[in-house]
């Protein structure tokens, strides 16, 4: 299942970062491997730490 999840976000990240450097990012190097997926999972967890932060706003008094 990790592996799964890894390379979710492995393709995620090399989107992202191959838009931001205008297509010259490849990620395959055990470098940018490593940045790819690290960015790729920020924004696989990014909508789940904005649930909670709705849930915590407006429970709040």
């Amino acid at each position: 299942m990790d592996f799964v999840i890894d390379l979710i976000a492995h393709r995620i990240g090399v989107f992202v970062l191959g838009l931001l450097s205008g297509g010259r990012f490849k990620g395959e190097s055990g470098f940018s491997w490593g940045w790819a997926v690290v960015v790729g999972g920020l924004i696989l967890l990014s909508p789940f730490v904005a649930f909670i932060a709705v849930l915590i706003y407006s429970s709040g008094p």
